[in-house]
Protein backbone atom coordinates (compact mmCIF):
# COMPACT_ATOMS: atom_id res chain seq x y z
CA UNK A 1 0.00 0.00 0.00
CA UNK A 2 1.27 3.28 -1.18
CA UNK A 3 -0.68 5.27 1.41
CA UNK A 4 2.42 5.55 4.04
CA UNK A 5 3.63 8.41 6.43
CA UNK A 6 5.29 10.65 3.82
CA UNK A 7 1.67 10.05 1.29
CA UNK A 8 -0.17 11.22 4.83
CA UNK A 9 2.16 14.55 5.76
CA UNK A 10 1.58 15.62 2.23
CA UNK A 11 -2.34 14.82 2.97
CA UNK A 12 -2.24 16.87 5.99
CA UNK A 13 -1.07 19.62 4.50
CA UNK A 14 -3.57 19.79 1.28
CA UNK A 15 -6.61 19.77 3.69
CA UNK A 16 -4.87 21.96 6.18
CA UNK A 17 -4.86 24.39 3.56
CA UNK A 18 -8.90 23.74 2.85
CA UNK A 19 -10.20 22.77 5.81
CA UNK A 20 -8.50 24.88 9.02
CA UNK A 21 -11.24 27.44 9.91
CA UNK A 22 -14.11 25.39 8.55
CA UNK A 23 -17.53 24.61 10.54
CA UNK A 24 -18.66 20.96 10.61
CA UNK A 25 -22.23 21.52 9.41
CA UNK A 26 -22.95 17.76 8.72
CA UNK A 27 -22.04 14.21 9.41
CA UNK A 28 -22.87 10.94 8.14
CA UNK A 29 -21.75 7.62 8.18
CA UNK A 30 -23.20 5.63 4.56
CA UNK A 31 -21.39 2.81 5.28
CA UNK A 32 -20.78 0.68 8.04
CA UNK A 33 -16.48 1.38 7.48
CA UNK A 34 -17.03 5.11 6.17
CA UNK A 35 -17.53 8.32 7.67
CA UNK A 36 -18.20 11.90 6.19
CA UNK A 37 -17.79 15.43 7.26
CA UNK A 38 -19.30 18.08 5.15
CA UNK A 39 -17.09 21.14 6.46
CA UNK A 40 -17.99 24.50 5.55
CA UNK A 41 -15.22 27.19 4.57
CA UNK A 42 -14.35 29.39 2.25
CA UNK A 43 -17.97 29.80 1.08
CA UNK A 44 -17.34 26.24 0.16
CA UNK A 45 -19.05 22.78 1.27
CA UNK A 46 -16.01 20.41 1.46
CA UNK A 47 -16.78 17.26 1.42
CA UNK A 48 -14.41 14.93 4.06
CA UNK A 49 -14.85 11.35 2.83
CA UNK A 50 -13.05 8.54 5.79
CA UNK A 51 -12.73 4.86 5.10
CA UNK A 52 -11.08 2.01 7.54
CA UNK A 53 -11.25 -0.48 4.95
CA UNK A 54 -8.71 -3.03 5.97
CA UNK A 55 -7.27 -2.73 2.18
CA UNK A 56 -9.01 0.54 0.81
CA UNK A 57 -8.33 2.53 3.73
CA UNK A 58 -8.03 6.36 3.22
CA UNK A 59 -8.71 9.49 4.25
CA UNK A 60 -9.44 12.73 1.33
CA UNK A 61 -12.20 14.98 0.01
CA UNK A 62 -14.68 13.42 -2.55
CA UNK A 63 -18.14 14.86 -4.80
CA UNK A 64 -19.22 11.68 -3.92
CA UNK A 65 -22.74 11.97 -1.78
CA UNK A 66 -23.84 8.60 -1.73
CA UNK A 67 -27.43 7.85 0.01
CA UNK A 68 -27.51 7.12 3.94
CA UNK A 69 -29.03 4.69 5.94
CA UNK A 70 -33.05 6.59 7.08
CA UNK A 71 -31.60 5.47 10.77
CA UNK A 72 -28.42 6.89 11.32
CA UNK A 73 -25.55 3.93 13.06
CA UNK A 74 -25.15 4.67 17.03
CA UNK A 75 -21.82 6.38 16.05
CA UNK A 76 -22.92 8.70 13.35
CA UNK A 77 -25.36 9.99 15.82
CA UNK A 78 -22.93 10.13 18.73
CA UNK A 79 -20.28 12.47 16.33
CA UNK A 80 -23.28 14.70 15.40
CA UNK A 81 -24.10 15.13 19.20
CA UNK A 82 -20.53 16.50 19.59
CA UNK A 83 -19.25 17.89 15.97
CA UNK A 84 -22.20 19.30 14.16
CA UNK A 85 -21.53 23.38 13.86
CA UNK A 86 -17.86 22.73 15.60
CA UNK A 87 -15.17 24.81 14.31
CA UNK A 88 -11.65 22.50 12.94
CA UNK A 89 -9.13 24.90 14.80
CA UNK A 90 -5.94 22.97 13.16
CA UNK A 91 -5.29 19.43 11.24
CA UNK A 92 -1.86 17.36 12.22
CA UNK A 93 -0.27 14.70 11.61
CA UNK A 94 1.27 12.35 15.00
CA UNK A 95 4.80 12.22 14.19
CA UNK A 96 5.17 10.50 10.93
CA UNK A 97 2.93 7.94 10.73
CA UNK A 98 -0.33 7.74 9.49
CA UNK A 99 -2.54 9.24 12.01
CA UNK A 100 -4.48 12.31 11.07
CA UNK A 101 -5.54 14.55 14.49
CA UNK A 102 -8.56 16.83 14.09
CA UNK A 103 -8.49 19.39 16.64
CA UNK A 104 -12.26 20.84 16.90
CA UNK A 105 -14.54 22.94 19.09
CA UNK A 106 -17.77 22.26 20.04
CA UNK A 107 -20.30 21.51 22.55
CA UNK A 108 -20.28 19.05 25.43
CA UNK A 109 -23.24 17.15 27.21
CA UNK A 110 -24.11 20.79 28.77
CA UNK A 111 -23.80 23.21 25.99
CA UNK A 112 -20.35 24.06 26.67
CA UNK A 113 -17.81 24.68 24.49
CA UNK A 114 -15.49 21.87 24.83
CA UNK A 115 -12.42 20.90 22.61
CA UNK A 116 -11.99 17.49 20.73
CA UNK A 117 -9.35 15.33 18.82
CA UNK A 118 -11.05 13.44 15.82
CA UNK A 119 -8.31 10.47 15.21
CA UNK A 120 -8.21 9.35 11.59
CA UNK A 121 -5.97 5.86 12.09
CA UNK A 122 -5.36 5.01 8.98
CA UNK A 123 -3.31 1.48 9.46
CA UNK A 124 -4.51 -1.43 7.24
CA UNK A 125 -6.71 -3.77 9.18
CA UNK A 126 -5.99 -1.88 12.31
CA UNK A 127 -7.21 1.33 10.86
CA UNK A 128 -10.20 3.52 13.34
CA UNK A 129 -11.89 6.68 13.70
CA UNK A 130 -11.44 8.01 17.55
CA UNK A 131 -13.47 10.57 19.46
CA UNK A 132 -11.29 11.52 22.28
CA UNK A 133 -12.10 14.03 25.24
CA UNK A 134 -8.04 15.90 25.22
CA UNK A 135 -9.04 16.98 28.85
CA UNK A 136 -9.50 13.39 30.37
CA UNK A 137 -7.90 11.31 27.15
CA UNK A 138 -10.55 9.31 27.16
CA UNK A 139 -12.35 8.03 24.02
CA UNK A 140 -15.43 9.27 23.77
CA UNK A 141 -16.50 6.70 21.10
CA UNK A 142 -14.75 4.64 17.88
CA UNK A 143 -16.37 3.38 14.36
CA UNK A 144 -14.87 -0.02 14.94
CA UNK A 145 -14.77 -1.23 19.09
CA UNK A 146 -11.88 -3.50 19.84
CA UNK A 147 -11.74 -5.03 24.29
CA UNK A 148 -8.61 -5.64 25.77
CA UNK A 149 -9.14 -9.36 25.26
CA UNK A 150 -8.18 -8.80 21.72
CA UNK A 151 -5.33 -6.22 21.96
CA UNK A 152 -3.81 -6.05 25.13
CA UNK A 153 -1.64 -3.22 24.42
CA UNK A 154 -4.92 -1.21 24.52
CA UNK A 155 -8.66 -1.43 24.49
CA UNK A 156 -10.80 1.02 21.80
CA UNK A 157 -14.16 1.26 23.63
CA UNK A 158 -15.96 4.64 24.65
CA UNK A 159 -14.77 5.37 28.37
CA UNK A 160 -11.38 3.99 27.56
CA UNK A 161 -7.77 5.45 27.82
CA UNK A 162 -6.85 6.80 24.64
CA UNK A 163 -3.26 4.93 23.69
CA UNK A 164 -1.62 5.96 20.49
CA UNK A 165 -0.75 3.01 18.52
CA UNK A 166 2.63 1.33 19.37
CA UNK A 167 6.23 2.82 17.83
CA UNK A 168 8.48 0.19 16.19
CA UNK A 169 11.56 1.30 17.86
CA UNK A 170 13.88 0.68 15.43
CA UNK A 171 12.51 3.43 12.61
CA UNK A 172 13.34 6.87 12.73
CA UNK A 173 11.19 9.89 12.39
CA UNK A 174 13.22 11.55 9.77
CA UNK A 175 11.58 15.21 10.15
CA UNK A 176 12.37 15.52 13.91
CA UNK A 177 15.68 14.69 13.48
CA UNK A 178 18.58 17.91 13.60
CA UNK A 179 21.74 16.18 11.91
CA UNK A 180 20.16 14.25 9.12
CA UNK A 181 23.17 13.85 7.19
CA UNK A 182 25.31 12.06 10.19
CA UNK A 183 22.27 10.03 10.61
CA UNK A 184 21.72 8.86 6.60
CA UNK A 185 25.82 7.91 6.92
CA UNK A 186 25.57 5.74 9.72
CA UNK A 187 22.94 3.70 7.37
CA UNK A 188 23.94 4.24 4.29
CA UNK A 189 24.11 0.82 3.50
CA UNK A 190 21.05 0.49 4.33
CA UNK A 191 19.26 2.91 2.59
CA UNK A 192 21.67 1.65 -0.56
CA UNK A 193 20.17 -2.03 -0.45
CA UNK A 194 16.31 -0.48 -0.34
CA UNK A 195 16.03 -1.16 2.86
CA UNK A 196 14.91 2.48 4.43
CA UNK A 197 11.78 1.50 5.21
CA UNK A 198 12.63 -0.77 7.95
CA UNK A 199 14.60 1.84 9.62
CA UNK A 200 12.53 5.29 8.17
CA UNK A 201 9.07 6.50 10.48
CA UNK A 202 5.92 6.08 7.82
CA UNK A 203 7.54 5.26 4.67
CA UNK A 204 6.87 2.39 2.61
CA UNK A 205 8.03 0.17 0.10
CA UNK A 206 7.28 2.89 -2.90
CA UNK A 207 9.37 5.39 -0.56
CA UNK A 208 11.99 3.31 0.04
CA UNK A 209 12.85 2.10 -3.58
CA UNK A 210 13.17 5.43 -5.10
CA UNK A 211 15.56 6.36 -2.22
CA UNK A 212 17.87 3.57 -3.70
CA UNK A 213 17.15 4.80 -7.23
CA UNK A 214 18.59 7.90 -5.96
CA UNK A 215 20.97 7.19 -4.68
CA UNK A 216 22.64 4.16 -7.04
CA UNK A 217 21.79 5.66 -10.42
CA UNK A 218 21.15 9.46 -9.84
CA UNK A 219 24.04 9.26 -7.55
CA UNK A 220 22.51 10.82 -4.65
CA UNK A 221 23.85 11.07 -1.45
CA UNK A 222 21.45 9.20 1.13
CA UNK A 223 20.61 12.51 2.79
CA UNK A 224 20.14 14.14 -0.56
CA UNK A 225 18.24 11.57 -1.26
CA UNK A 226 15.73 11.48 2.40
CA UNK A 227 15.72 15.17 1.80
CA UNK A 228 14.07 15.09 -1.80
CA UNK A 229 11.04 12.79 -0.48
CA UNK A 230 10.69 15.01 2.44
CA UNK A 231 10.49 18.11 0.66
CA UNK A 232 8.22 16.64 -1.76
CA UNK A 233 5.70 16.53 1.22
CA UNK A 234 4.97 20.61 1.03
CA UNK A 235 4.86 20.76 -2.92
CA UNK A 236 2.97 17.26 -3.94
CA UNK A 237 2.39 16.20 -7.07
CA UNK A 238 -0.17 13.03 -7.36
CA UNK A 239 0.83 10.56 -9.47
CA UNK A 240 -0.91 7.62 -10.59
CA UNK A 241 1.65 4.86 -11.97
CA UNK A 242 0.43 2.23 -14.49
CA UNK A 243 2.81 -0.36 -15.29
CA UNK A 244 3.07 -2.76 -18.49
CA UNK A 245 0.89 -5.90 -16.26
CA UNK A 246 -1.96 -3.39 -15.60
CA UNK A 247 -0.62 -2.97 -12.10
CA UNK A 248 -1.57 0.47 -10.59
CA UNK A 249 -0.18 2.35 -7.65
CA UNK A 250 -0.01 5.57 -6.47
CA UNK A 251 2.10 8.26 -4.62
CA UNK A 252 2.57 12.22 -3.40
CA UNK A 253 5.37 12.07 -5.97
CA UNK A 254 6.63 11.00 -8.97
CA UNK A 255 9.02 8.46 -8.34
CA UNK A 256 11.35 7.48 -10.99
CA UNK A 257 12.19 4.28 -10.45
CA UNK A 258 8.92 2.76 -11.69
CA UNK A 259 8.62 2.00 -15.40
CA UNK A 260 5.20 3.01 -16.04
CA UNK A 261 3.18 5.63 -17.53
CA UNK A 262 2.51 8.36 -15.28
CA UNK A 263 -1.32 9.71 -14.66
CA UNK A 264 -1.11 13.37 -13.09
CA UNK A 265 -3.92 14.62 -10.50
CA UNK A 266 -4.11 18.23 -9.58
CA UNK A 267 -4.78 17.28 -5.95
CA UNK A 268 -4.14 14.54 -3.54
CA UNK A 269 -7.96 13.54 -3.05
CA UNK A 270 -8.78 13.50 -6.92
CA UNK A 271 -5.95 10.99 -6.70
CA UNK A 272 -7.49 8.85 -4.19
CA UNK A 273 -10.57 9.57 -5.46
CA UNK A 274 -9.59 8.04 -9.07
CA UNK A 275 -7.57 4.91 -7.42
CA UNK A 276 -10.01 3.98 -5.17
CA UNK A 277 -14.02 5.07 -7.13
CA UNK A 278 -14.27 1.48 -8.55
CA UNK A 279 -12.14 -0.71 -5.89
CA UNK A 280 -15.15 0.76 -3.23
CA UNK A 281 -18.07 0.82 -5.71
CA UNK A 282 -17.50 -2.86 -5.76
CA UNK A 283 -17.03 -3.57 -1.76
CA UNK A 284 -19.96 -0.76 -1.34
CA UNK A 285 -21.57 -2.97 -3.58
CA UNK A 286 -21.00 -6.11 -1.50
CA UNK A 287 -21.73 -4.63 1.86
CA UNK A 288 -25.40 -3.98 0.18
CA UNK A 289 -26.05 -6.97 -1.45
CA UNK A 290 -24.80 -8.98 1.12
CA UNK A 291 -25.62 -12.69 0.97
CA UNK A 292 -28.21 -11.96 -2.49
CA UNK A 293 -24.74 -13.28 -4.41
CA UNK A 294 -24.32 -16.63 -2.22
CA UNK A 295 -27.84 -16.89 -1.96
CA UNK A 296 -28.62 -16.21 -6.17
CA UNK A 297 -25.73 -18.64 -7.01
CA UNK A 298 -27.22 -21.34 -4.58
CA UNK A 299 -30.48 -21.70 -6.42
CA UNK A 300 -28.81 -21.77 -9.62
CA UNK A 301 -26.57 -24.65 -8.94
CA UNK A 302 -29.30 -26.54 -7.16
CA UNK A 303 -31.47 -25.55 -10.27
CA UNK A 304 -28.34 -27.07 -12.54
CA UNK A 305 -28.14 -30.60 -10.41
CA UNK A 306 -31.99 -30.92 -10.61
CA UNK A 307 -31.49 -30.45 -14.37
CA UNK A 308 -28.53 -32.91 -14.84
CA UNK A 309 -30.67 -35.65 -12.58
CA UNK A 310 -33.90 -34.33 -14.60
CA UNK A 311 -32.10 -35.42 -17.82
CA UNK A 312 -31.09 -38.91 -16.98
CA UNK A 313 -34.91 -39.40 -16.01
CA UNK A 314 -35.77 -38.41 -19.43
CA UNK A 315 -33.52 -40.72 -21.37
CA UNK A 316 -35.26 -43.53 -19.33
CA UNK A 317 -38.65 -41.82 -20.37
CA UNK A 318 -38.00 -41.98 -23.74
CA UNK A 319 -38.66 -45.74 -23.82
CA UNK A 320 -42.41 -44.68 -23.85
CA UNK A 321 -42.69 -45.08 -27.52
CA UNK A 322 -41.09 -48.64 -27.49
CA UNK A 323 -43.48 -49.73 -24.46
CA UNK A 324 -46.28 -48.36 -26.53
CA UNK A 325 -45.01 -50.83 -29.49
CA UNK A 326 -44.47 -53.69 -27.88
CA UNK A 327 -47.94 -53.23 -26.41
CA UNK A 328 -49.47 -53.14 -29.83
CA UNK A 329 -47.48 -55.87 -31.70
CA UNK A 330 -48.62 -58.70 -28.07
CA UNK A 331 -52.15 -57.33 -29.09
CA UNK A 332 -51.86 -58.18 -32.52
CA UNK A 333 -50.31 -61.58 -32.53
CA UNK A 334 -51.65 -62.93 -29.50
CA UNK A 335 -53.06 -65.92 -31.06
CA UNK A 336 -49.35 -67.37 -31.66
CA UNK A 337 -47.78 -66.35 -27.96
CA UNK A 338 -48.68 -69.51 -24.92
CA UNK A 339 -48.89 -68.23 -21.76
CA UNK A 340 -45.16 -69.12 -19.79
CA UNK A 341 -42.91 -67.64 -22.02
CA UNK A 342 -40.22 -65.66 -20.86
CA UNK A 343 -39.90 -63.57 -24.32
CA UNK A 344 -41.07 -63.99 -27.95
CA UNK A 345 -39.50 -62.03 -31.38
CA UNK A 346 -42.11 -60.51 -33.67
CA UNK A 347 -42.38 -58.62 -36.34
CA UNK A 348 -42.31 -55.14 -36.30
CA UNK A 349 -44.42 -53.53 -38.65
CA UNK A 350 -43.95 -49.99 -37.33
CA UNK A 351 -40.09 -51.06 -38.52
CA UNK A 352 -40.29 -52.97 -42.49
CA UNK A 353 -40.93 -55.84 -40.05
CA UNK A 354 -37.79 -56.28 -38.57
CA UNK A 355 -37.34 -58.69 -35.89
CA UNK A 356 -38.16 -56.84 -31.93
CA UNK A 357 -37.57 -58.96 -28.93
CA UNK A 358 -40.50 -58.41 -26.67
CA UNK A 359 -40.07 -59.51 -22.63
CA UNK A 360 -42.78 -61.27 -20.82
CA UNK A 361 -44.02 -62.04 -17.40
CA UNK A 362 -44.36 -65.87 -17.62
CA UNK A 363 -47.40 -65.69 -15.59
CA UNK A 364 -49.67 -63.84 -17.41
CA UNK A 365 -51.65 -64.22 -21.12
CA UNK A 366 -50.38 -62.51 -24.03
CA UNK A 367 -53.08 -59.81 -23.52
CA UNK A 368 -52.68 -59.04 -20.10
CA UNK A 369 -48.30 -58.47 -21.13
CA UNK A 370 -50.13 -56.33 -23.72
CA UNK A 371 -52.14 -54.61 -21.01
CA UNK A 372 -49.21 -53.96 -18.79
CA UNK A 373 -46.81 -52.45 -21.86
CA UNK A 374 -49.77 -50.13 -22.13
CA UNK A 375 -49.76 -49.17 -18.25
CA UNK A 376 -45.74 -48.34 -18.92
CA UNK A 377 -46.07 -46.46 -21.76
CA UNK A 378 -48.97 -44.37 -20.18
CA UNK A 379 -46.78 -43.62 -17.27
CA UNK A 380 -43.77 -42.80 -18.72
CA UNK A 381 -45.45 -40.69 -21.72
CA UNK A 382 -46.91 -38.72 -18.80
CA UNK A 383 -43.77 -38.36 -16.76
CA UNK A 384 -41.84 -37.05 -20.00
CA UNK A 385 -44.12 -34.17 -19.98
CA UNK A 386 -43.71 -33.51 -16.20
CA UNK A 387 -39.65 -33.91 -17.11
CA UNK A 388 -40.09 -31.32 -20.00
CA UNK A 389 -42.14 -29.19 -17.96
CA UNK A 390 -39.99 -29.41 -14.91
CA UNK A 391 -36.49 -28.79 -16.87
CA UNK A 392 -38.45 -25.88 -18.86
CA UNK A 393 -39.21 -23.75 -15.36
CA UNK A 394 -35.77 -24.74 -13.96
CA UNK A 395 -33.96 -23.03 -17.02
CA UNK A 396 -36.18 -20.19 -17.06
CA UNK A 397 -35.26 -19.51 -13.03
CA UNK A 398 -31.90 -19.54 -13.94
CA UNK A 399 -32.35 -17.70 -16.92
CA UNK A 400 -33.84 -14.71 -14.81
CA UNK A 401 -31.26 -15.46 -11.56
CA UNK A 402 -28.17 -14.86 -14.10
CA UNK A 403 -29.66 -11.60 -15.47
CA UNK A 404 -29.99 -10.41 -11.85
CA UNK A 405 -26.64 -11.59 -11.00
CA UNK A 406 -25.35 -9.59 -13.94
CA UNK A 407 -27.42 -6.56 -12.80
CA UNK A 408 -25.79 -7.12 -9.09
CA UNK A 409 -22.45 -7.08 -10.67
CA UNK A 410 -23.33 -3.69 -12.92
CA UNK A 411 -25.31 -2.06 -10.09
CA UNK A 412 -24.91 1.72 -8.79
CA UNK A 413 -25.35 2.10 -5.46
CA UNK A 414 -29.04 3.42 -5.81
CA UNK A 415 -30.08 -0.01 -7.09
CA UNK A 416 -29.05 -3.10 -4.92
CA UNK A 417 -32.59 -1.90 -2.83
CA UNK A 418 -34.36 -2.25 -6.00
CA UNK A 419 -32.77 -5.71 -6.94
CA UNK A 420 -33.67 -6.86 -3.31
CA UNK A 421 -37.14 -5.68 -3.62
CA UNK A 422 -38.12 -7.36 -6.66
CA UNK A 423 -36.21 -10.45 -5.29
CA UNK A 424 -38.01 -10.16 -1.91
CA UNK A 425 -41.73 -10.16 -4.23
CA UNK A 426 -40.56 -13.26 -6.20
CA UNK A 427 -39.83 -14.94 -2.90
CA UNK A 428 -36.19 -14.96 -2.98
CA UNK A 429 -35.75 -13.15 0.02
CA UNK A 430 -37.16 -12.97 3.39
CA UNK A 431 -39.42 -9.85 3.94
CA UNK A 432 -37.73 -7.72 5.59
CA UNK A 433 -38.64 -6.77 9.81
CA UNK A 434 -39.68 -3.65 10.29
CA UNK A 435 -36.84 -3.22 12.99
CA UNK A 436 -34.10 -3.88 10.14
CA UNK A 437 -32.26 -0.52 9.09
CA UNK A 438 -32.80 0.42 6.04
CA UNK A 439 -31.04 2.93 3.40
CA UNK A 440 -32.88 5.88 2.13
CA UNK A 441 -35.00 5.62 -0.91
CA UNK A 442 -33.48 6.06 -3.98
CA UNK A 443 -35.60 7.22 -7.81
CA UNK A 444 -33.81 5.16 -9.68
CA UNK A 445 -33.88 5.85 -13.39
CA UNK A 446 -32.86 3.86 -16.40
CA UNK A 447 -29.45 4.81 -17.76
CA UNK A 448 -29.20 7.59 -20.37
CA UNK A 449 -27.40 7.97 -23.51
CA UNK A 450 -27.85 10.02 -26.59
CA UNK A 451 -25.95 9.27 -29.41
CA UNK A 452 -24.08 11.72 -32.14
CA UNK A 453 -27.50 12.55 -33.81
CA UNK A 454 -29.37 13.45 -30.86
CA UNK A 455 -31.33 10.29 -30.54
CA UNK A 456 -31.99 9.24 -26.29
CA UNK A 457 -31.13 5.35 -25.71
CA UNK A 458 -32.34 4.12 -22.65
CA UNK A 459 -31.06 1.02 -20.49
CA UNK A 460 -32.97 -0.74 -17.41
CA UNK A 461 -31.40 -1.17 -14.16
CA UNK A 462 -33.35 -4.66 -13.41
CA UNK A 463 -35.99 -6.08 -14.38
CA UNK A 464 -38.60 -4.40 -12.74
CA UNK A 465 -37.79 -1.81 -14.75
CA UNK A 466 -36.96 -3.67 -17.79
CA UNK A 467 -40.45 -4.30 -18.16
CA UNK A 468 -41.69 -1.03 -17.34
CA UNK A 469 -39.16 0.62 -20.41
CA UNK A 470 -40.35 -2.02 -22.77
CA UNK A 471 -43.76 -2.42 -22.24
CA UNK A 472 -45.27 0.28 -20.31
CA UNK A 473 -42.96 3.67 -21.63
CA UNK A 474 -41.96 2.73 -25.06
CA UNK A 475 -43.52 3.62 -28.10
CA UNK A 476 -44.89 0.99 -30.07
CA UNK A 477 -42.40 1.87 -32.88
CA UNK A 478 -39.69 2.16 -31.08
CA UNK A 479 -36.35 0.21 -31.64
CA UNK A 480 -35.72 -2.95 -28.48
CA UNK A 481 -32.47 -4.68 -28.32
CA UNK A 482 -31.08 -7.49 -26.36
CA UNK A 483 -27.26 -9.34 -25.90
CA UNK A 484 -28.80 -13.02 -27.93
CA UNK A 485 -30.08 -15.51 -25.56
CA UNK A 486 -27.67 -13.71 -23.30
CA UNK A 487 -28.73 -12.54 -19.69
CA UNK A 488 -28.50 -8.74 -19.57
CA UNK A 489 -30.56 -5.28 -19.83
CA UNK A 490 -33.43 -4.43 -21.90
CA UNK A 491 -31.87 -1.23 -24.43
CA UNK A 492 -34.52 1.22 -25.92
CA UNK A 493 -33.52 3.54 -29.05
CA UNK A 494 -36.59 6.29 -28.69
CA UNK A 495 -36.76 6.23 -32.02
CA UNK A 496 -39.12 4.55 -34.88
CA UNK A 497 -36.04 5.19 -37.92
CA UNK A 498 -33.02 5.50 -36.71
CA UNK A 499 -29.82 5.51 -37.74
CA UNK A 500 -27.50 2.79 -38.33
CA UNK A 501 -24.63 4.44 -36.09
CA UNK A 502 -27.31 4.97 -33.36
CA UNK A 503 -28.41 1.04 -33.76
CA UNK A 504 -24.34 0.56 -33.43
CA UNK A 505 -24.75 2.36 -29.92
CA UNK A 506 -27.40 0.80 -28.81
CA UNK A 507 -26.03 -2.82 -29.80
CA UNK A 508 -23.29 -1.56 -27.65
CA UNK A 509 -25.02 -1.12 -24.76
CA UNK A 510 -27.42 -4.23 -25.24
CA UNK A 511 -23.58 -6.55 -24.64
CA UNK A 512 -22.16 -3.93 -22.41
CA UNK A 513 -25.20 -4.72 -20.00
CA UNK A 514 -24.86 -8.03 -20.37
CA UNK A 515 -23.26 -10.96 -18.88
CA UNK A 516 -20.68 -11.29 -21.76
CA UNK A 517 -19.38 -7.50 -21.44
CA UNK A 518 -16.04 -8.35 -21.91
CA UNK A 519 -16.38 -10.11 -24.96
CA UNK A 520 -15.97 -9.44 -28.77
CA UNK A 521 -18.36 -9.58 -31.29
CA UNK A 522 -21.43 -10.13 -29.18
CA UNK A 523 -24.73 -10.82 -31.12
CA UNK A 524 -27.23 -8.35 -29.85
CA UNK A 525 -31.10 -9.08 -31.15
CA UNK A 526 -33.19 -6.14 -32.21
CA UNK A 527 -36.37 -5.33 -33.49
CA UNK A 528 -39.50 -2.76 -32.68
CA UNK A 529 -41.22 -2.90 -29.09
CA UNK A 530 -44.41 -3.93 -31.44
CA UNK A 531 -43.13 -7.24 -31.32
CA UNK A 532 -42.75 -8.06 -28.08
CA UNK A 533 -45.22 -9.88 -25.93
CA UNK A 534 -44.81 -10.78 -21.99
CA UNK A 535 -46.26 -14.52 -21.44
CA UNK A 536 -48.79 -14.83 -18.61
CA UNK A 537 -47.04 -15.41 -15.21
CA UNK A 538 -43.82 -14.58 -16.69
CA UNK A 539 -40.86 -13.62 -14.08
CA UNK A 540 -39.77 -9.83 -14.37
CA UNK A 541 -37.92 -8.63 -17.58
CA UNK A 542 -38.64 -11.71 -19.55
CA UNK A 543 -40.29 -11.24 -23.17
CA UNK A 544 -40.79 -13.56 -26.36
CA UNK A 545 -40.29 -12.16 -30.00
CA UNK A 546 -40.29 -12.78 -33.04
CA UNK A 547 -38.80 -11.37 -36.67
CA UNK A 548 -35.74 -10.18 -34.83
CA UNK A 549 -32.39 -8.91 -36.89
CA UNK A 550 -29.04 -9.85 -35.63
CA UNK A 551 -26.52 -7.64 -35.34
CA UNK A 552 -22.97 -8.47 -34.08
CA UNK A 553 -21.26 -5.74 -32.03
CA UNK A 554 -18.00 -5.08 -29.52
CA UNK A 555 -18.66 -2.81 -26.43
CA UNK A 556 -16.41 -0.03 -25.97
CA UNK A 557 -16.49 0.66 -22.00
CA UNK A 558 -14.47 4.47 -22.52
CA UNK A 559 -16.59 4.92 -25.89
CA UNK A 560 -19.92 4.51 -24.03
CA UNK A 561 -18.86 6.80 -21.22
CA UNK A 562 -18.76 9.46 -23.40
CA UNK A 563 -22.12 8.95 -24.64
CA UNK A 564 -23.99 9.00 -21.38
CA UNK A 565 -25.96 11.43 -19.55
CA UNK A 566 -26.55 11.36 -15.76
CA UNK A 567 -29.48 10.94 -14.06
Amino acid sequence: MTFDGFFTRALVKELADQLIGGRISKIYQPFEQELQLVIRNHRTNYRLNSSIHPTYYHLGLTDERPSNPTHAPMFCMLMRKHLENAIVLDIRQIDNDRIVQFIVSGLDELGDQQNYHLYFELMGRHSNILLVNPAKNTIIDCIKHVSPSLNSYRGLQPGAEYVQPPKNPQQTNVFALTDLDSWANEHHQLLADGLASRIIEGLGRLGASEIEYLMNHEKMTASEAINQLMAATTNAQPTIFKQKNDKLSFYYYPVKHLEAEQINYPSLSTLLTAFFQQKIHLDRIRQLSGDLIQRIEHVIERNQIKIAKLAEDRKVAQAADTYRIKGELLKAYAYQIEKGQTAVTLDNYYDNNQPLLVELDPRLSAIDNSQKYFKKYTKYRDSLKYIDHQIQLAEAENEYLETVLVQIHQADLEDIEDIKEELTNEGYVAQRKQNIKKRSKSTSKPRRYRSDDGVMIYVGRNNHQNDELSLKKASKNHWWLHAKNIPGSHVIIESDQPSDETITLAGELAAYYSKFSDSASVPVDLLQVKHLRKPNGAKPGYVIYEGQRTIYVTPDEQKLRTYQIDN
